[in-house]
């Protein structure tokens, strides 16, 4: 067969179809004309539905000639669409409008205001039969053409040896799939040999040995697991770089200032808030200086070319600290080349490793296809895949869904989809057919929202409601009854991610691998964009383009009848590196040239003002505001009474007007972090179709026209889910009655409640009665699953004992001085209590995972928690007994006045810290998988617990992990420097302060057993008085990286000045072997920081050495 109407233009036929049924059946009121017009389309539709059926054959792609001629039939659906949907809105204002004014009986001839509404609907409807007419004329057009007669009634198809697509496909590279649930098969030797790479020294020939930076590459073709092994390699050795690895995407034609910014975002992220930095040499000074300080491991993903590099680039990476590596993906050798990088060329996977994985992704057991005869037809097909892990993951979920029967595994074997190449959008090549066919099986609703991704960029990471709502504005998902749309969408999302057709990251973000995302964009055609723009484009994405050679504004201009517009900081003014400069588009300008969006993204659009003609856009459904400057929103965002998602999070709002309340579509009210808002005007709770909303503040009235939003407003949000968070209970009046009237308790979608009982100086909460009975009005649902209580000053209510919460699992408690007890409910895992001084006990909680405790003096004892992992209690100077916690894994307790005595085994131990226990004398046992230990202000420790194992008097053999160590306690006696070596053998960091706080329990000068810690990395040392020179021991710690020491006013030398006439040391010249020595050792440091060593005299030979990489502060 010649030709398709792909899945894309099937939908838009079947949805206008549906659109003019629906209005004919429903609007009996139309004039005559108008439906007339109507009808005659509502049959053309019927007839071309038909006959779309009954082609034997729809691929989903075509040779460009009918992809144009498809193109033009879809524009004319979708204006179809968008001339509906217009008409429909106009008609629901004029209703509603007309319903508010006789409702408020404030129209004295009210006949006059009913025969201006009835005027505006006859208008309304004689304008819907004029362009509804001029449909049917352009339909009629493309019925009469050639093409569109061959498209209905295809002849025969003639087999060709040349595959569909042309002579100009080639196969082509693209980005691989990021390592999911478990590593890719046969990948083990490629991850041990780019290891060596990077830790396998400098060559004497090597360009780069000079620089001290090693730089290594893994090349191969797209889908065959480039970034997955680069995953693999950076989570494995990323230790060894403390917090200073690094992972950027770099994808295709990067912007050269924008990827320093992108790298400094990443590489600032542990150190301070990145501030504004307009120009490329500010940019290029920062990076320069962050990079020389310690070594660092970055990993450049998804290198495509090299412009970027030459010049700027190259000088600020390879001039980083010495022995920091550099692992760059790429799917071309010249890449790798023209960086200098050492290469590793990533090979297929072979035939047996390509049918494990097959086996293990398609969930067939290899005896149970050949009990159906199967084997055979199944090595076929994943010799067809190429050896691509990306292929053989995709096609063996589509596998997943077939019957056990030859015809069902034939018809996948013998597909002529396996012939068919379609041409990359970023490079020559095609794409793998193997992925095609995973599409083809895709069932017609997951077509849609698949393709609709493609508008995102390469590698960018989608938040998983952001695309729901998105898709719930474009109506692609179908409504069942009696289940919520966004329920639908996330099984949706969950299919398409067992399809391997989309990707989950890490943070439950989504993403698309690079070749799938250009198979989206393929299929989707001329519709989605980024930044080229023609007159077929619904669908524009100015995300992460930043290339200053297109010319954006003339772009905005030609998009007039856009659908979704996801804007970027440049177009509508500011980001967060400039938050200046002028906007390229107006938001005026958006509202007049683009009245057809349903989708608008102003996120990160610092010099944001909406304005009134915001109403112009009435066909809108989403809007995201988030991220901006943006402070008031116009009493006309009522008119956009289509609006599902109004995202307002992390903006300066201060104000929500009386008009959100028209909003009656709304679903989605997003409230996180508007840290400024301070007035929420009555009418929230006509919002009845809200399903999120992040924030419930119950406000006082504003003067005398402006009322606040009252707590009884809730009681039509029945449908809200999620986390709510309800505000301001102490800050109004708040009557119980009304809080009685909320009805919070029949609210059983929620998972989550917050009450804040926000005080000023001024408390106008009436008394204690009053507050303990709206809290015992606000009883939440019993299906919650967190709690949370701040600011409530009186006894529990009757239901904050109740134990029908069975599914709560984590409370917070905060600043409630008057519960004496915990909720006792036994599946708690999580528990957090601030500034409780009457809570005196808890419990054995047998669930209970994490518990932090603050300032609750009257805490003196904790029971058994069997099931704990992680504890941290400060300031409690009650608490004397805690109970036995056999699995926990992090202990961090301080301040803790009067603690004795602590459980005495902790086989699960994994970090101790320890500050401010002056009475605390536990013996410890075994400790195996100990890792970091703190001690400070310990004293009646020095004998007891581990520090008997640093003394090397029992236990020595037990801690193996240890790699932390900080402590500013004696030990006694003190342990020599090879039993060190022998029961702390992976010990890298060591922190020692002397305990100058403690009469009697002075080291007085570094112990000597420090040096048989010969695995160190880092080491800190303060307060040793007593010490005038640290030499002759330096060549014992060789892979000392880290060195500071503070407080040692005595100290002269860090090296051996034995045997050195005084003219030599005056002089600094002539050093002796030993010194010599220790200078070369000293001189391989990262960083030597030295603060408060009045006396210290460094030999200019290390000053040298260490140049920018040594730190002095007298």
């Amino acid at each position: 067969m010649a030709i398709v109407i792909d899945a894309l233009a099937e939908a838009a036929i079947s949805k206008l179809f549906q659109s003019v049924t629906s209005l004919l059946k429903d609007k009996v009121d139309l004039i005559r004309y108008a439906k007339a017009e109507l009808e005659k389309l509502q049959e053309k539709l019927e007839r071309l539905q038909k006959k779309i059926k009954d082609v034997e054959q729809k691929p989903f792609f075509s040779n460009e000639r009918n992809r144009d001629l498809e193109a033009q039939l879809k524009d004319v659906f979708y204006d179809a669409q968008d001339i509906i949907e217009r008409y429909q809105t106009t008609i629901a204002l004029c209703e509603r409008d007309k319903h508010s004014i006789t409702s408020r009986n404030k129209v004295r001839k009210p006949w006059i205001t009913l025969c201006s509404c009835f005027k505006e609907h006859v208008y309304a409807s004689y304008q819907l039969g004029n362009e509804i007419k001029k449909i049917n004329q352009k339909l009629n057009e493309i019925e009469q053409r050639k093409e569109m007669m061959d498209l209905l009634n295809p002849t025969p198809k003639v087999k060709s040896e040349d595959p569909i697509g042309g002579e100009h496909d080639n196969p082509r590279e693209t980005t691989p799939l990021i390592s999911t649930a478990q590593p890719p098969m046969g990948r083990v030797d490629d991850k041990e040999k780019v290891k060596e790479l990077l830790f396998g020294g400098f060559t004497e020939s090597s360009a780069l040995a000079k620089d001290g930076v090693s730089i290594v590459s893994i090349v191969g073709q797209g889908g065959i697991g480039k970034t997955t092994l680069a995953k693999m390699v950076f989570n494995e050795v990323k230790e060894q770089f403390r917090n200073r690895s690094w992972w950027v995407c770099v994808s295709e034609k990067p912007n050269r200032m924008g990827l320093l910014q992108k790298i400094l975002k990443e590489v600032s992220r542990e150190t301070e808030e990145l501030k504004g930095i307009p120009s490329l040499s500010g940019l290029c000074t920062r990076l320069q200086s962050e990079l020389s300080k310690n070594k660092f491991l970055l990993v450049l993903d998804d290198v495509w070319e090299l412009d970027w590099w030459v010049g700027e680039v190259e000088g600020i990476l390879l001039g980083g600290a010495k022995e920091s590596k550099i692992l760059i993906t790429s799917r071309k050798v010249e890449v790798s080349q023209g960086i200098g990088a050492k290469m590793h060329k990533l090979p297929k996977m072979s035939l047996d490793e390509s049918w494990s994985l097959f086996l293990r992704v398609a969930k067939k057991q290899e005896h149970e296809l050949e009990s159906h005869n199967l084997k055979g037809i199944g090595e076929k097909i994943v010799a067809k895949c190429g050896g691509l892990p990306l292929v053989v993951q995709t096609v063996g979920s589509l596998m997943r869904t077939k019957g056990m029967t030859k015809d069902d595994w034939e018809s996948i074997e013998k597909s002529e989809i396996w012939k068919w190449k379609m041409p990359a959008s970023s490079s020559s090549g095609s794409i793998l057919p193997g992925l095609i066919l995973s599409y083809d099986d895709l069932p017609h609703y997951l077509k849609n929202c698949f393709v609709y991704c493609c508008i995102y960029p390469k590698d960018y990471e989608i938040e998983r409601d952001t695309l729901v709502m998105q898709w719930m504005a474009h109506g692609l998902i179908d409504q069942d009854k009696g289940i919520d749309v966004e329920v639908t969408a996330n099984q949706w999302i969950n299919d398409l991610i067992n399809r391997f057709m989309i990707e989950e990251t890490e943070y439950k973000e989504l993403k698309l691998h690079d070749i799938l995302h250009d198979l989206a964009l393929y299929i989707g055609g001329k519709e989605y964009s980024h930044v080229s723009i023609s007159k077929h484009t619904r669908h524009l994405s100015l995300h992460a383009v930043d290339d200053p050679e297109v010319d954006k504004r003339n772009a905005m201009g030609a998009a007039n009848k856009l659908r979704t517009l996801l804007g970027d900081s440049y177009i509508f003014g500011g980001d967060s590196f400039s938050k200046s400069h002028s906007p390229l588009v107006s938001i005026k300008h958006l509202t007049t040239n683009l009245k057809w969006l349903r989708v608008l993204s102003l996120r990160e659009c610092w010099s944001l003002k909406l304005l009134k003609s915001i109403e112009d856009l009435s066909l809108l459904k989403y809007l995201d505001l988030s991220i901006s400057k943006v402070t008031q929103l116009p009493c006309s965002i009522g008119r956009l009474y289509n609006l599902q998602t109004l995202n307002l999070s992390y903006t300066e709002i201060e104000e929500l007007p009386k008009e959100m309340g028209e909003l009656c579509n709304l679903r989605y009210l997003g409230l996180d972090y508007t840290l400024r808002l301070k007035f929420v005007a009555e009418g929230l709770g006509k919002l009845t179709n809200l399903r999120t909303l992040h924030r419930f503040m119950v406000c006082d009235d504003k003067g005398k026209t402006k009322r606040g939003c009252n707590i009884n407003e809730l009681k039509d949000l029945k449908k809200l889910k999620g986390e709510l968070s309800i505000e301001g209970l102490c800050e109004v009046r708040v009557k119980v009655m009304d809080a009685k009237k909320a009805e919070l308790k029949e609210k059983h979608e929620l998972n989550g409640v917050k009450f804040y009982f926000n005080r000023q100086e001024d408390n106008r909460a009436d008394n204690a009665s009053e507050e303990r009975g709206l809290l015992e009005a606000l009883e939440p649902p019993h299906g919650i699953e967190s709690l949370v209580i701040c600011g409530y000053k009186r006894d529990g209510p009757a239901w904050y004992l109740d134990s029908n919460y069975v599914k709560l699992r984590m409370l917070c408690l905060d600043r409630c001085p008057s519960l004496a007890a915990v909720i006792g409910i036994k599946s708690l895992e999580e528990l957090k209590v601030s500034w409780c001084p009457t809570l005196s006990e808890l419990p054995s909680m047998p669930l209970l995972k994490s518990l932090e405790i603050e300032k609750c003096d009257g805490l003196n004892t904790i029971g058994d928690l069997p099931a704990l992992e992680s504890m941290e209690i400060d300031k409690c100077d009650g608490l004397n007994t805690i109970g036995d916690m056999p699995v926990v894994k992090t202990l961090r307790l301080s301040d803790l006045t009067i603690l004795k005595q602590l459980p005495t085994r902790l086989p699960s131990l994994e970090e101790l810290h320890f500050d401010n226990l002056p009475n605390c004398e536990s013996t410890f046992t075994s400790m195996p998988r100990l890792r970091k230990v703190e001690f400070v202000n310990c004293p009646k420790m020095k004998i007891k617990g581990l520090i008997d194992e640093l003394a090397g008097l029992q236990e020595l053999e037990q801690l193996p992990n240890l790699v932390q160590l900080e402590l500013d306690l004696v030990p006694s006696p003190l342990p020599l420097p090879s039993q060190v070596s022998t029961f702390m053998p992976s010990l890298k960091y060591l922190k020692l302060v002397d305990n100058t706080n403690v009469d009697g329990l002075k080291w007085g000068r570094v112990p000597h057993w420090v040096w048989g810690a010969s695995q160190l990395k880092e080491l800190h040392l303060q307060g040793f008085i007593e010490d005038i020179s640290l030499g002759g021991q330096w060549q014992r710690l060789p892979k000392l990286r880290y060195l500071e020491l503070r407080g040692f006013p005595n100290l002269k030398s860090l090296v051996e000045v034995n045997n050195i006439t005084p003219q030599q040391q005056q002089n600094g010249t002539c050093p002796s072997d030993a010194q010599q020595q220790q200078i070369t050792c000293l001189s391989n440091l990262q960083s030597l920081r030295i603060y408060s060593c009045p006396a210290l005299h460094l030999p200019q030979e290390l000053r040298d050495h260490l140049g920018g990489r040594l730190y002095i502060r007298r």
